[in-house]
C-alpha cells in the first residue's frame, strides 16, 4: 500500500478472489441494493436526487425502485441474470431503472445515447438484452432494429410513447406487493459496460457488485467523502465516471445528487451555488469551460471542497485557476478504465500541484506494475513500459468475448495498453497509449509529453499529437490544434512553443489548426482520423 494511504491499513486485508490473492476492504456491503436500502433507512427524508424542478427523497426513491423491481419481475418476466439495457440521459428514470434491475439480480447495460443504430444493434445483440428503457428522442434509432434485436419489452420515458412501447411511468405507479427476490451475491454481475475503443468492436466489461463496491469505498476513503457531501453529475451516467464515481458512490453515502442532462457552464455554476455542492468529478474540459465564463467569480462556491478530474491532461493553468477560485479545494487527478471500474490511481491532494503530470498513486487496494511490453518483465522505477493493474475493481472478464479476455487478463493482472512510468515513491505518469507512441527514426516520442507543453499555452484549448509517415524517419510528429475563440497563432509559434521546452526531435513537423478534434461517442479523441499529412509544406 502506498505510504500516502497508511491510515487506511486497518480497513484492508488480503483474500483470495477467484483464485487470485488481492487486497480488499474488510467491511463492505454485500451488494449494491444494500447500499440504497441502508441510505433510505438512515436518511429517509433527505433529498437523494434533483433533476430540473423534480426532487426526490431517499424514502421516495426506495419506494419507486421497489415498485419498479416488482413490476419488472412479476409483469414483464425479468429474472436474475437477465440483461436490461438503458438508452437514457441523466435523469431519475435511469436511477430507478438501474436499481430496480440490480434488486432483481439482473444485469444493467447502460448505452451511450450518442451511438448510431448499427452500434446499438451490436451491443443489444451481444448483451442479449431482454428489456430496453429509452428516452423518446432515441426511439428512431431503435425502431429500425426491432426485428433484429432480442429485446422483448420497450419502456419509453414519454407519457405518450410510440405504438408497441410502454410508458416508463407504468413501472412506478402500479401497485407492488411484498416480494422476496433471489439472493444477490457480491460476485454476481451487476453491469455490462461497453468500452469506447477507437478501433474494432466495443468490448462488454462485466462489472460485478464486488467490483463496484470497492470503487465506492475507494472514492469514499481517498476523497474523504461522507453523507454530508453533495455532487452535481455533469458527465453522462452511462459512462463509468458518472455511474461509479458519482451515482453509485453518493447513493451509498446517502449524499445529495443533482443530475445535469448536459453540461453548460452557467447552469453548472448556478447549481454549485444554489445547492451548496461540495464535490465534482469531471473531465478537464468541464473545469476549463467553467473558468472561461466571464462572471464565474460572482458565484458563491464556498461549499465546493473536492474536485476530481481525469480522462485527459489537465492544463496546469486550470489547476492554478481552481486553487485561486476556491483556495481550500482538494484536487485529485484520478485514473481508471471501464475494465477497472474507474479509479485505480488517485492523487493525494497535498501532492497534486507538485506532480501536475502524474495520475497519482494506486488506491489502498490496488497493485500496479510497469512491464516491458514484449517480454512482460518488470521494469525499474523511471523506466517506461506497459501499465498493469491487479485488485478488486479489475473485472474478471469481458462479456461473451473469450479471445479479448485472454489477451487482456492474466493471473488477475489487467493490461491497460497504456505506456507509463512509475517513480520510486509510486507516482505514476501516463506517457501514451502503446499504439499512439511516435517512433521517429528510433526516437520514441510520447504524445502526452508534447500535448502537455501545448496545453500550457493560454491560446490553445485542445491539442492532439500523432505520428504521420515520413520517408526518412518512418514517422514524424504532427500537432492538431484547437484554439480558444478569437485567438490566433501561427504554425511557427506552435513549433516554438515545443522547441523551447523539449528536444528538437519532438518538435512537430506538421501543424494543423482545426475547429474541433474528432471524437468517438464516449468523447475520446480518434487519433486514427488525424494520421494524415495536411496540405501544407513541411518546414
Amino acid at each position: 500500500m502506498p505510504k500516502f494511504w497508511k491510515d487506511m491499513a486497518p480497513r484492508v486485508h488480503e483474500e483470495s478472489v477467484h483464485g487470485i490473492n488481492m487486497k480488499t476492504y474488510k467491511e463492505r456491503p454485500s451488494n449494491l441494493t444494500e447500499t440504497l436500502s441502508e441510505s433510505a433507512k438512515q436518511f429517509p427524508d433527505k433529498t437523494a436526487l434533483i433533476h430540473g424542478d423534480e426532487r426526490i427523497t431517499y424514502r421516495e426513491l426506495q419506494k419507486q425502485v421497489n415498485t419498479a423491481a416488482y413490476q419488472l419481475k412479476q409483469q414483464y418476466g425479468v429474472k436474475k441474470g437477465d440483461r436490461v439495457a438503458f438508452l437514457l440521459m441523466n435523469g431519475i428514470p435511469f436511477v430507478v431503472g438501474v436499481y430496480a434491475t440490480l434488486k432483481i439480480g439482473a444485469i444493467a447495460v447502460p448505452l451511450n445515447t450518442k451511438l448510431k443504430s448499427s452500434e446499438l444493434e451490436f451491443m443489444l445483440i451481444n448483451s442479449g438484452a431482454k428489456v430496453l428503457m429509452a428516452n423518446q428522442e432515441w426511439w428512431p434509432n431503435i425502431k429500425e432494429l426491432i426485428d433484429r434485436i432480442p429485446v422483448e419489452t420497450f419502456f419509453i420515458t414519454d407519457p405518450s410513447p410510440p405504438d408497441g412501447t410502454i410508458p416508463f411511468s407504468k413501472l412506478t405507479n402500479q401497485p407492488a406487493e411484498e416480494h422476496t427476490y433471489e439472493v444477490v451475491h457480491e460476485h454476481d454481475p451487476a453491469f455490462i459496460m461497453y468500452t469506447s475503443g477507437t478501433t474494432g468492436r466495443p468490448k462488454g466489461a462485466l462489472i460485478s457488485h464486488f467490483n463496484m463496491i470497492h470503487t465506492i469505498l475507494n472514492y469514499k476513503y481517498c476523497y474523504n467523502l461522507s453523507s454530508n457531501d453533495s455532487t452535481v453529475i455533469a458527465v453522462p451516467v452511462f459512462h463509468i465516471t458518472g455511474l461509479a464515481a458519482q451515482l453509485m458512490t453518493f447513493m451509498s453515502l446517502g449524499g445529495k445528487m443533482v443530475l445535469m442532462p448536459m453540461f453548460k457552464p452557467t447552469p453548472f455554476l448556478e447549481i454549485l451555488q444554489n445547492e451548496n455542492i461540495t464535490h465534482v468529478i469531471a473531465s478537464p474540459t468541464v473545469y476549463v469551460m467553467t473558468l472561461q465564463e466571464p462572471d464565474y467569480q460572482k458565484y458563491d462556491v464556498s461549499h465546493f471542497r473536492v474536485a476530481g478530474f481525469g480522462g485527459a491532461p489537465m492544463p496546469s493553468e486550470t489547476l492554478k485557476g481552481l486553487k485561486k477560485w476556491v483556495p481550500d479545494i482538494e484536487l485529485h487527478n484520478t485514473y481508471g478504465l471501464t475494465e477497472t471500474t474507474s479509479p485505480v490511481t488517485i492523487m493525494p491532494d497535498e501532492h497534486q500541484l507538485n506532480h501536475v503530470s502524474s495520475v497519482g498513486v494506486t488506491t489502498p487496494v490496488n497493485e500496479a506494475r510497469v512491464v516491458d511490453p514484449e517480454n512482460r518483465h518488470d521494469l525499474l522505477p523511471g523506466e517506461v513500459g506497459e501499465l498493469l493493474f491487479k485488485g478488486p475493481m479489475v473485472i474478471e472478464k469481458y462479456w461473451n468475448n473469450e479471445k479479448a479476455t485472454n489477451k487482456s487478463f492474466e493471473n488477475g493482472w489487467f493490461s491497460t495498453g497504456d505506456l507509463a512510468v512509475m517513480d520510486s515513491e509510486g507516482f505514476i505518469t501516463i506517457m501514451d497509449r502503446i499504439k499512439d507512441m511516435v517512433n521517429r527514426g528510433g526516437e520514441k516520442i510520447f504524445s502526452v509529453e508534447v500535448e502537455d507543453v501545448l496545453y500550457s499555452h493560454q491560446k490553445i484549448v485542445e491539442a492532439a499529437i500523432v505520428g504521420v509517415p515520413d520517408e526518412k524517419y518512418g514517422e514524424v510528429v504532427k500537432a492538431c490544434i484547437v484554439l480558444r475563440d478569437g485567438a490566433s497563432l501561427t504554425e511557427e509559434e506552435i513549433k516554438d512553443c515545443v522547441r523551447n521546452r523539449l528536444a528538437k526531435f519532438k518538435v512537430p513537423e506538421y501543424v494543423e489548426f482545426m475547429d474541433v478534434l474528432p471524437r468517438n461517442p464516449n468523447g475520446k479523441v480518434v487519433k486514427t482520423e488525424l494520421r494524415y499529412i495536411p496540405e501544407v509544406s513541411k518546414n
